[in-house]
């Protein structure tokens, strides 16, 4: 094993560009490349990317010229990921650290677990996909706090996000579906895609429960404008989605309930720029709620005096962060393969190198 894992950052968007900045800083990381997308970020160094001192590292988009490189692992953050060049990339033999989904695919999607689990044998190494929800408060953390309770009867996880300020157009207009008709929103071939992948903690939760589920349902309810409104991807108009509340919901075999649900919005809580009003949780923030013999809630959230804009960058943080802080396990892994939260010791921050136990 060499003294530093040596890194590769695929893809530089605003979860990558945070990732590539904490592998910078990692005392167990080295990095030694850059893939970007944008030809602006191309042949820049990677320091002018992460907003670092230059590091000699220059971002590329050629991608033979990543793969002949000394590395260990790769980071994979783009938004439009590619099974097939993730395999690509585990049959060459580098572990892959992702925010995109795969963070338990065997039930959901179990051809690309299969080809996954292939490349995984072929290269000897490891895929882990992680970050914040999903990646952490849709599995990790529910899964941590049932070790409290003996019956369980539902946990519920909930985000609730003012997204004016989040930058990213794909994930907003895309994904959070903010801007669209509910016409459009019903059409919107991600769907089925991401009905999936809220299904994959909910399958996970109940595997790390020793359950499986034995039926899905899902519920979609749309608020629209009533006035313009100005975000940092552009202004969403009246008469479109402005506040998108999604539940996803598993039974277990033994009738427990795993719910994930996410209320994106944009607007403050009085939602004086929405068509109707709903009653939102908490501001924004994460709940994790557990029903049963124990009941609890933990909400997740950060400092009162940040500013949204502030809110918003600590909360892309925490998906960059978890995956590199998450390298060294999974590079360590024994047994090839796809590593889910079950199969892994606890992700952990770094701040150094000694150990007691050494």
């Amino acid at each position: 094993m060499s003294a530093k894992y040596k890194v590769i950052q695929w893809a530089t968007g605003v979860v990558g560009s945070t990732a590539l900045g904490g592998v910078l800083r990692h005392p167990k990381l080295e990095l030694v490349g850059v893939k970007v997308y944008s030809p602006k970020k191309n042949g820049l160094d990677a320091g002018d990317i992460a907003g670092t001192d230059k590091t000699g590292i220059i971002a590329t988009q050629d991608v033979d010229e990543l793969l002949a490189l000394d590395a260990d692992c790769v980071l994979y953050c783009p938004l439009r990921w590619k099974t097939e060049e993730i395999c690509q990339l585990l049959e060459a033999g580098l572990h892959v650290i992702t925010p995109c989904p795969y963070w338990f695919p065997y039930l959901q999607n179990p051809e690309a677990a299969q080809a996954i689990e292939a490349a995984c044998k072929k290269g000897n190494v490891n895929l882990h996909a992680s970050g914040c929800n999903p990646g952490g408060i849709a599995e990790r953390f529910p899964l941590t706090f049932t070790g409290w309770c003996n019956r369980i009867d539902r946990i519920t996880m909930t985000e609730c996000g003012d997204c004016r300020t989040y930058s990213s157009e794909g994930v907003m207009r895309h994904l959070m579906n903010l801007g669209k008709t509910p016409e459009q929103a019903e059409r919107n071939p991600i769907k089925e895609a991401l009905a999936k992948s809220w299904n994959e903690p909910i399958d996970m939760i109940a595997e790390g429960l020793g359950s499986r589920v034995v039926s899905y349902e899902a519920h979609h309810d749309y608020i629209l404008a009533n006035q313009p409104i100005e975000t940092a991807v552009g202004i969403i108009e009246e008469g479109t989605i402005a506040l998108n509340h999604y539940r996803h919901i598993g039974i277990t075999a033994e009738g427990t309930e795993i719910v994930q649900e996410q209320i994106w919005y944009v607007d403050d809580r009085e939602q004086t720029r929405l068509q109707r009003k709903m009653d939102i949780p908490r501001q924004s923030g994460w709940r994790i709620k557990l029903e049963g013999d124990v009941n609890l809630n933990i909400d997740i959230d950060f400092p009162s005096e940040l500013n949204q804009d502030e809110r918003v960058a600590q909360g892309l943080s925490t998906t960059a962060f978890h995956i590199v802080n998450a390298i060294p396990l999974v590079c360590e892994a024994p047994n090839p393969g796809l590593k889910t939260y079950l199969d892994l010791p606890m992700v952990t921050g770094c701040m150094g190198t000694h150990s007691a136990r050494s």
